[in-house]
């Protein structure tokens, strides 16, 4: 399952709160973790289980994410960052 392969690549936890970004409470936040598509599906459905375009966030950096007020850009980078997972290229 992709959501169980992006969450054990990103050590089953929030990759926002990891970096104390965005209003983080909890540095190593592993509770009501979520798997975001940084690309909505609606936009890129081709990219759906792309590992560049799945990040894992708690519930409070997900919905944040989701309105926006956590910019793609930023979440793009992160992901680049993972080890072992370079970035795609631009989206």
């Amino acid at each position: 399952m992709k959501s169980k392969q992006i969450r054990e690549r990103d050590t089953y936890l929030c990759q926002i709160c990891l970096l104390k970004q965005y209003n983080t409470v909890k540095q190593y936040n592993f509770t009501n973790l979520e798997v975001h598509h940084i690309e909505p599906l609606i936009e890129s459905w081709d990219k759906r289980l792309e590992d560049s375009n799945l990040i894992s966030l708690c519930a409070y950096h997900h919905k944040m994410a989701e309105s926006g007020q956590i910019p793609k850009n930023r979440l793009i980078e992160i992901v680049g960052n993972i080890e072992g997972y370079p970035p795609q290229g631009k989206f």
